[in-house]
């Protein structure tokens, strides 16, 4: 028998011989590799290997079945030789496809665990996510094609952007204007840096960052959505004009990506002083220069990057992304945004390119547990660790990484633009929260749509929120000094799409505090602008205070008390006039300070009126 398997085995042609050791060798590799861990079915490696395993299992079987047929004795050798190797290999067939399809699987809804935040929450109001909601910010009526694009000034009104950036300042900081505000963020920043308790200060630069994917990337770059170029005037006129930054300390622009002339004639011709950058340079705009050291060292030692200059250079950075769900990562927000902020050895800025990362992503690694490159960003002191605030652009959101635009049908959009700004200091937090805003509006999209679905979407926020989420033998250093990350915020879902409320706002502990501008249901108060429909006398109070209607209709009407940190101190309803008496003071145990007196209708959905008053025990009414 063995001198029949040789002349066997002589009498095959070399190519066959070929096609059986690596058809072969594919088979046993998917069986080592798959069977103990399925998802890595969805590994590129795996999938390219899957034809020549599929064709080699297919190549048995028809061999198998000919001997059956024609049961000749010659082929009996050739039988007993490769009938293990059939039985083997039509295993691993079998096995492929479930092991593929469990991959590929989507997560279900019910997957998600309302209100459990893991984490250390960030920020003056920690956890705080301001969103701030106008649907007069967008045109539902647009066509987006020519001459009337989504971010023409018809489409995107610039006078709404900029109030409700304002509002959103003022209310991620918990003050009641936008200096306030941005006075606080900065000294917040500086405390948590160990620069003392100053605000900005005249000569620090100031790197901001915002997404134009689609100036590279996509022909149809006019309809699809990028930052809108609304936000981003109004961005440089809050820092210029309220903050008070030199227009030459303040850099703007998608590092490596054509800063369209749409921006540059709306932004330049307002703030000339300012650097915008991008990859290639000319006509005004400046080319980014990447660091001279690879000053990004990803964790899993695969791969380091150069960062912007200026980025370095800068005291502070502002990241500004778009909400977009993607078909690689399941959603693409503020850590993501930072895949336009790294340059390869080797790669010249106006051709970059980061989908060498893609590795990382969970359409290539969709187990839980896995090595995130997204945690290396938000984490590395030049990226996440310099971040003053993070303010996600929905004033119309995007499906897909290519941000293609759609109406949003959750509520309270219903069927219109999401036209919301959000704003927050904690970087983890921002993103559950946009996560669960993408969830709510793709739970009804068909399956190849359905990408915040995808499994391991938020393995990088469970990393980054707290450390004993790591992968075995990972350990974050992106500056690859020795010095682990701890935690970057507070992650956790919502109680569900309808109420839209974290542990904060359910008054459970710590965890994320989502505050809807305007809205009394959220913890904090509502900021709007100030009404003189009633009086409150005196002010400052100490012992008792006097509210009174100045002849508006404000009878039988809500009224709270807030903290100027939101929380709530006293409600009743309002019948035109209203004395806080000392024992009352007494049993809220609030502080001497600032609070904010709101008189709002029933339902809380109406601001009527607020004002600003001063308590100071011990004043002489």
């Amino acid at each position: 028998m063995n001198i029949r398997i040789k002349k066997l085995v002589k009498s095959i042609s070399p190519a066959k011989l070929t096609f059986l050791f690596v058809g072969g060798a594919s088979v046993l590799w998917f069986l080592i590799r798959v069977i103990p861990k399925p998802g890595r079915a969805a590994y590129p490696c795996m999938r390219a290997s899957a034809p020549i395993m599929s064709a080699f299992v297919l190549y048995l079987i028809g061999l198998f079945a000919t001997v059956k047929l024609f049961k000749g004795k010659k082929l009996k050798p050739a039988l007993q030789v490769l009938l293990p190797v059939i039985a083997f290999s039509v295993i691993a067939g079998l096995s492929f496809r479930p092991a593929l399809d469990s991959a590929k699987k989507l997560v279900a809804e019910n997957s998600f665990i309302a209100n459990s935040p893991i984490g250390i929450a960030q920020g003056i109001i920690p956890g705080r996510v301001a969103w701030v909601y106008n649907p007069r910010a967008t045109n539902e009526k647009t066509k987006n094609s020519s001459g009337d694009f989504w971010y023409m000034d018809q489409n995107t009104n610039q006078a709404v952007v900029d109030s409700m950036l304002t509002t959103g300042i003022m209310e991620v900081a918990g003050k009641e204007t936008a200096s306030e505000g941005w006075d606080a963020l900065f000294r917040y920043f500086n405390l948590q840096h160990g620069k003392g308790d100053t605000g900005y200060q005249a000569g620090e630069k100031v790197a901001i960052k915002i997404n134009l994917t689609n100036s590279c990337c996509n022909s149809n770059g006019s309809a699809n959505m990028d930052a809108a170029p609304q936000l981003v005037l109004s961005i440089l006129k809050q820092l210029v004009e309220i903050v008070g930054v030199p227009q030459a300390d303040i850099w703007i622009g998608d590092n490596y990506r054509a800063f369209r002339d749409e921006y540059w004639e709306k932004c330049h011709s307002v703030y000339p002083g300012v650097h915008y950058v991008d990859g290639t340079g000319g006509n005004g705009r400046e080319k980014t220069i990447p660091s001279d050291e690879q000053l990004l060292q990803f964790s899993d030692g695969q791969f380091t990057s150069s960062i912007p200059q200026h980025y370095v250079d800068a005291a502070y950075l502002i990241n500004i992304p778009c909400l977009k769900s993607h078909d690689s990562a399941g959603i693409t927000l503020a850590a993501k945004n930072h895949q336009g902020s790294i340059l390869k050895p080797g790669d010249q800025p106006q051709s970059q390119s980061a989908f060498y990362m893609h590795y990382c992503l969970p359409v290539n690694v969709p187990e839980m547990g896995q090595y995130r490159h997204l945690v290396d960003y938000m984490g590395h002191k030049h990226l996440g660790g310099k971040t003053l605030i993070y303010i996600v652009d929905a004033l119309w959101g995007g499906k897909n990484w290519n941000g293609i635009v759609e109406k949003w049908k959750m509520a309270p959009f219903s069927n219109d633009y999401p036209s919301s700004l959000f704003l927050s200091q904690d970087a983890v937090a921002i993103e559950s929260v946009g996560y669960d805003f993408l969830l709510a509006e793709y739970k009804t999209k068909p399956d190849e749509e359905k990408y915040p679905y995808m499994n391991g979407t938020d393995d990088y926020l469970m990393q980054a929120a707290d450390p004993a989420n790591w992968p075995v033998g990972i350990n974050y250093d992106p500056e690859g000094d020795g010095t682990y990350l701890g935690s970057l915020g507070v992650y956790e879902h919502w109680n569900n799409a309808a109420d839209k409320k974290y542990s904060l706002n359910l008054g459970m502990g710590t965890g994320i505090d989502l505050h809807l501008a305007g809205n009394t249901t959220s913890t904090g108060p509502p900021i709007v602008n100030p009404g003189e429909k009633f009086s409150c006398y005196p002010n400052p109070f100490s012992t008792h205070l006097v509210i009174k209607s100045n002849g508006s209709n404000l009878e039988s009407k809500s009224m709270k008390i807030y903290t100027m940190s939101g929380m709530l101190l006293y409600q009743t309803i309002f019948q035109g006039t209203f004395e806080w008496n000392a024992s009352e003071i007494s049993r809220a145990g609030i502080k001497p300070g600032t609070l904010l007196v709101v008189i709002t209708d029933q339902l809380g959905t109406k601001i009527l009126g607020r004002s600003r008053i001063e308590y100071q025990p011990g004043k002489n009414d």
